[in-house]
């Protein structure tokens, strides 16, 4: 239990920075895959885009906020992680520094937007409707997973008995080949 207690934690609180920007690129998938990832040079003009992008999406803010999030949603769902809480916080937030993080997730970024479309985001997320996108599409993103969980709970039944009669099937032609 403790050593899954150490391993689920950490594992869970590090896809908190996940980037869906990256999601298809090939740097993201040789990563998963355990090559190093092959990325372009970060140009300064790229690096001086991103940063000003960070700056419009408040990202040092967000991934510390998102950090913290994440611990408390694993506390919750392990409470015998939360004797522990201060000690996996003061590790995360020393790994997770700002200044340590921003020239790496600027190489990430470089490598998913051009500078011309970082600076097109930064300006975006700049304006009045940008900066209300940053407050209400979290929300909106939240709202929408709850109404299609509801929508889906609604229906589990259906679900279960597909999922049964599936089992019967299975377990019929295993029996069938004398397995």
């Amino acid at each position: 239990m403790f050593k899954k207690l150490l391993i689920a934690a950490p594992v869970a609180l590090a896809l908190f920075a996940g980037n869906p920007l990256l999601a298809e690129q090939p740097a993201a998938k040789a990563q998963h895959d355990g090559a190093k990832p092959k990325l372009k040079p970060l140009t300064p003009e790229a690096e001086k885009a991103a940063y000003a992008l960070f700056d419009a999406l408040k990202m040092k803010e967000g991934i510390r906020d998102a950090l913290l999030r994440s611990l408390e949603i694993q506390i919750k769902r392990q409470p015998a992680m939360a004797p522990y809480e201060d000690i996996y916080k003061k590790f995360f937030l020393k790994y997770t520094k700002w200044e340590d993080m921003k020239k790496d997730l600027a190489k990430l970024y470089a490598q998913a937007l051009t500078p011309e479309e970082m600076r097109k985001l930064t300006k975006f997320y700049s304006s009045d409707l940008g900066k209300k996108s940053l407050v209400v599409m979290p929300r909106l993103t939240q709202l929408s997973m709850l109404l299609a969980q509801q929508r889906i709970a609604k229906h589990a039944k259906e679900l279960k008995e597909a999922v049964a009669k599936r089992a019967k099937e299975l377990e019929a032609k295993a029996k069938s080949e004398g397995k």
